[in-house]
């Protein structure tokens, strides 16, 4: 769903009041615009649509919906990973990790960095490149990043 001007705006204020303007906003921007891509892919515009629906079924087109919606549940908690991590070092103004939050950034980067693989894998899928359980052996990679990320969480807090 398009969120309106206002409410992009106050989106955006949220965005800025939570997660700063600086590495944790990055880290969230990054793993939130790969997951758009991902949707961009499986979700096209109806034009694009009609030249390519040919090479994926109905079935394989809600397998890549449905695992669409399993990554989209992710976004909630990646954006509490960098809200937390934010609020544990909050005179952050620059984009250098801080040692204690190394492990914790480079999941989260992982994440978002396998999260585009699984868009380009869904774009390769949608154009007969390669098959259906490659999407799925990346996302399940994007998931694991994901529960890496809260293991690390609780050593920072400690």
């Amino acid at each position: 769903m398009k969120l309106g001007p206002f409410a992009r705006r106050r989106q955006q204020r949220r965005d800025d009041r939570e997660l700063g303007h600086h590495l944790w906003r990055q880290a969230h921007d990054r793993f939130h615009r790969s997951l758009q891509r991902y949707w961009q892919i499986v979700d096209p515009d109806e034009e694009y649509a009609r030249n390519v629906q040919g090479f994926v079924s109905a079935e394989e087109r809600n397998g890549l919906i449905n695992a669409g919606n399993i990554l989209a549940d992710l976004l909630p908690r990646v954006r509490a990973l960098c809200v937390a991590a934010r609020r544990a070092s909050p005179d952050q103004q620059s984009l250098d990790v801080p040692g204690e939050f190394q492990d914790l950034h480079r999941w989260i980067s992982r994440a978002a960095n396998d999260l585009a693989a699984v868009a380009q894998a869904a774009a390769m899928f949608r154009r007969g490149q390669t098959d259906v359980y490659t999407v799925g052996r990346r996302a399940q990679k994007v998931i694991e990043d994901i529960e890496a990320a809260e293991a690390a969480l609780p050593d920072l807090t400690s």
